[in-house]
């Protein structure tokens, strides 16, 4: 799984890849509108399926949207049918499909996209609620990083708009990495906005709502499942106390600084809040995995057995924050987190 080290938003200046030729024409329908507001997406008039002609009992077809042409029209996409597990829900199995890149079939059909194996899992949860759909990914930028570019960014928020809007049931989408809707547009020279099946709409978010993972405010005693930043008060065989903090990159990193009277932009981008001394104790799956920052100083991390970290835990000169993943109730992650 791609996790959010990096404490600096990365803006890559690189020309895009085109895409894959393809000879069929476009049509004149426009679905959605991409970060540009003139630009466009158009999706070709036929959709090319996968060999298999018929869908399996224990299945149900999704339609995923991939660049098509030459690259003269950024935005232009061409869906393919894709068949996903019958119990899976379509959202989130077409996303997961996405992310994963054309295959052959696909590829020689003309699809292109900056999606790839090298990105295959990096959603890291869907939700729709009240015609919102929110999708987040894991840090891919590293991956993909030529769709920064504005013709590259287009052809990416093309082929994500077409392939949310296949759904009836959406009518708003929020893209976010890592829990930041800005890490995700500021990444594509753009600031945080909704997509609509009529064009882009800005979104005013309160600064709270940009703290990374999950968040910090989960409105329960209990941490519910997800990606929580903040620090380990002492840790035990079967679980740890955990104060919970805010973390904050990039635009949030210094809106929040700014509002609790701190340097702003702060050092090295990034910010960290921590206003509230209640702990949680939370349980520690018999599977945890533990990435401890090397004795060195730097940011390099190393594997580590859980209870050897935890045993050494309270003699540490040095005691970092840390990211927990929570997964079923439990702590199945915990990764160090490294300042300069």
């Amino acid at each position: 799984m791609f996790r959010y080290r990096s404490l600096t938003l990365i803006a890559v200046l690189m020309l895009i890849v085109s895409a894959c030729g393809t000879s069929a024409e476009p049509t004149d329908s426009t679905t959605t509108s991409t970060v540009a507001e003139t630009t466009t997406t158009t999706v070709q008039n036929s959709t090319t399926t996968t060999p298999d002609t018929t869908t399996p009992a224990d299945s149900q077809t999704v339609t995923i949207y991939f660049a098509a042409g030459d690259a003269s029209d950024c935005s232009l996409v061409q869906g393919f049918e894709r068949a996903v597990p019958a119990t899976a829900d379509p959202i989130t199995a077409a996303f997961e499909a996405l992310v994963g890149g054309p295959d052959p079939t696909e590829t020689s059909a003309g699809a292109g996209s900056f999606f790839s194996s090298a990105t295959t899992g990096s959603v890291r949860s869907v939700d729709l609620t009240d015609g919102l759909l929110k999708i987040e990914f894991v840090d891919f930028r590293n991956e993909i990083s030529n769709a920064s570019t504005s013709c590259g960014s287009a052809s990416l928020v093309a082929s994500l708009n077409a392939t949310a809007f296949e759904f009836d049931e959406v009518e708003r989408v929020r893209y976010t990495i890592f829990g930041s809707c800005n890490n995700f547009y500021n990444w594509l020279q753009g600031e945080c906005q909704d997509q609509t099946r009529t064009g882009p709409v800005a979104v005013d978010l309160n600064v709270m709502d940009e703290a990374l993972g999950s968040g910090c405010t989960p409105g329960a005693e209990q941490l519910p499942d997800g990606d929580w930043f903040g620090y380990v008060g002492s840790a035990t065989s079967a679980h740890i106390e955990f104060d919970l903090a805010c973390w904050f990159s990039g635009t949030p990193a210094a809106e929040a600084a700014a509002e609790d009277g701190q340097e702003s932009p702060p050092p090295n981008d990034y910010y960290i809040r921590n206003t509230s001394p209640e702990t949680r104790t939370v349980a520690v799956s018999d599977a945890v995995e533990v990435s401890k920052l090397v004795d060195t100083g730097g940011a390099e991390l190393e594997a580590i057995s859980y209870d050897d970290w935890a045993s050494g835990w309270d003699g540490r000169f040095y005691q970092p924050g840390v990211w927990i993943t929570i997964d079923g109730g439990t702590i199945v992650d915990i990764t160090e987190q490294y300042v300069p």
